[in-house]
């Protein structure tokens, strides 16, 4: 990390002519003070966006062959076995995504992309249509028709 920071020093101040020689002292730190310049590295590649999201977990499909007590107690045990371990995975990921590096390249494509959905929602264009990029036609949609099977 403090070789990252060393560069990223480097790089912004590469056009400088009078930082040129400090390139040279910063080359010779003492460890000391390669951990307190480290401490102002700022890595570009994470994520620092708060995204607030949520997710549903499906509820249990409630059995009307059963009583409502039988129904309430299947309920309980759904989510001690399968809510409660589900959600905890969940908040574990959301909590380790603002560790979790990305591709610069990636992250800024995602950008471009959020601006230019911005820009056509701005000129009046349908969200959707713009995020999609094509009209989508009537034929297109939910079908509850059932596919054979071969």
């Amino acid at each position: 990390m403090v070789d990252e920071a060393v560069q990223q020093y480097k790089d912004y101040y590469e056009s400088d002519d009078e930082e040129q020689t400090f390139f040279q002292y910063i080359d010779r730190l003492s460890n000391r003070d390669k951990i307190r310049f480290m401490e102002i590295f700022e890595d570009f590649t994470v994520d620092k966006t708060d995204g607030k999201e949520y997710v549903s977990i499906e509820k249990r499909e409630y059995n009307p062959e059963l009583s409502v007590l039988s129904n309430m107690v299947l309920d309980l045990v759904d989510f001690k076995d399968r809510v409660r371990p589900l959600s905890n995975d969940i908040a574990m990921l959301e909590a380790a995504t603002k560790y979790q590096k990305q591709n610069a390249a990636q992250m800024l494509d995602e950008q471009r992309a959020f601006e230019q959905l911005l820009e056509d929602v701005r000129a009046g264009k349908d969200p959707v249509e713009a995020a999609s990029g094509r009209l989508a036609s009537a034929d297109e949609g939910y079908s509850s028709i059932e596919v054979p099977e071969k």
